[in-house]
């Protein structure tokens, strides 16, 4: 009996050790499994007039996200998005921001889209020390303001100044008129450096108009740009500074009202949405810009490839947004943290090839890369003078 017992007993350790080392690697199993994940914030217009720019903003992002969480690039951790809407508004990005930081806890935010939402956020980021990673705003000065502070795109400084000096050369005005939204952060960004620009290349403005519109609907400018019309001399290219709504409304009332199609429209930023919105009276329109579609390099074809097999045509905001996501996945990589600060540091220090070029940040956490011109010959982009 006693004999009978201690195989029992043994019976039974056998079976409950077995168990316990099941138990452990079954564990062991569902940890190796797991993928780390890393909390980024998206901050875009989904809606508001502003939400085709945020719908672009927000599926290059998303493509890019797929194929670096399909990569080695982050050592098996992913990167998952926690998309907030900024309504188009500077108020609805600074909401979006602050839930993302303080209660989703991101190592770092993509968005906003507009300059006005980005100076907006720019105290939240640097008074909680996270990374506020904008792919589109452009007006001059804004990431200076904060070490935690970068953009994607190129500023108005070095787009307008190239634009105007190309143009200049090819298109030899010396007359011109100009029109801006003085209500947007951008927009008077924009036209303070094309005023700079057109006096540095001894350009007369004859017709200087101005409107302000924050959201909504353009309002009547027939009597703005009756007086450019009319202006003496006159003028040979309309200056445009705008956001798309506004930049759109321009050209469409222009052309309505009589405006030549041999004027030209220079407009920074331009896209291929708005080209489209304003159909034939954006022919001949001339850009400003960071990237366009007819640039034919390897990165930029997989990305067109890519992007139109699974959304259709993108525009820059679309591109540039692409390759944030890219150069903050390479930051977070190189910092070999999530803490915020070390991801800060990796930014600064980064250099990339991207579809934009080769990219870099300057000493304020603005971009670095070449500009481009482009003009809008039946209806697309293409390289201006090209």
């Amino acid at each position: 009996m006693s004999e009978d017992f201690n195989i029992k007993k043994v019976t039974a350790f056998m079976f409950a050790a077995g168990a316990v080392v099941l138990l452990l690697l079954g564990s062991f199993s569902c940890g190796q499994n797991e993928t780390e994940e890393i909390a980024v914030g998206v901050v875009v217009p989904l809606t508001g007039p502003l939400s085709s720019n945020g719908l672009q903003m927000k599926n290059g992002m998303e493509l890019a996200l797929g194929e670096i969480n399909e990569s080695p690039l982050l050592g098996g951790k992913e990167i998952k998005f926690i998309v907030e809407d900024s309504e188009g508004t500077p108020d609805g990005a600074e909401r979006a921001y602050r839930k993302l930081i303080e209660q989703d806890g991101v190592v770092a935010v993509l968005g906003p889209f507009t300059s006005s939402a980005t100076e907006r956020i720019i105290p939240v980021a640097q008074q909680n020390k996270v990374v506020a990673f904008s792919p589109t705003s452009a007006a001059r000065g804004l990431s200076a303001r904060s070490e935690f502070a970068f953009r994607a795109s190129l500023t108005v400084d070095p787009l307008v100044q190239d634009g105007v000096m190309v143009t200049r050369e090819q298109l030899r005005y010396n007359n011109v008129a100009t029109i801006v939204n003085e209500a947007d952060a951008f927009s008077s960004s924009n036209h303070e450096k094309v005023k700079e620009e057109l006096e540095k290349h001894g350009v007369r403005i004859v017709s200087e108009q101005t409107y302000s519109r924050r959201t909504g609907a353009l309002p009547d400018l027939t009597s703005q740009l009756t007086d450019i019309i009319n202006a003496v001399p006159p003028p040979e290219a309309l200056f445009i500074s705008a956001l798309a709504p506004g930049r759109r409304g321009v050209m469409i009332q222009a052309r309505q009202l009589g405006m030549d199609m041999n004027i030209p429209f220079l407009i920074t930023l331009v896209t291929q949405d708005d080209v489209r919105e304003a159909a034939d009276a954006a022919e001949g329109a001339i850009t400003f810009t960071t990237w366009i579609a007819d640039i034919d390099t390897p990165e930029n074809r997989r990305f067109l490839k890519n992007f139109r097999a699974k959304y259709g045509e993108p525009d820059a905001f679309a591109a540039l947004s692409y390759a944030s996501t890219y150069i903050l996945a390479e930051a977070i990589a190189d910092a070999s943290s999530t803490d915020p600060e070390a991801i800060r540091d990796a930014m600064a220090d980064i250099r990339a090839d991207t579809l934009l070029g080769e990219f870099y940040f300057d000493r304020y956490g603005d971009a670095v890369y070449e500009p481009i011109v482009g003009i809008v010959e039946n209806g697309r982009f293409k390289v201006f003078g090209q």
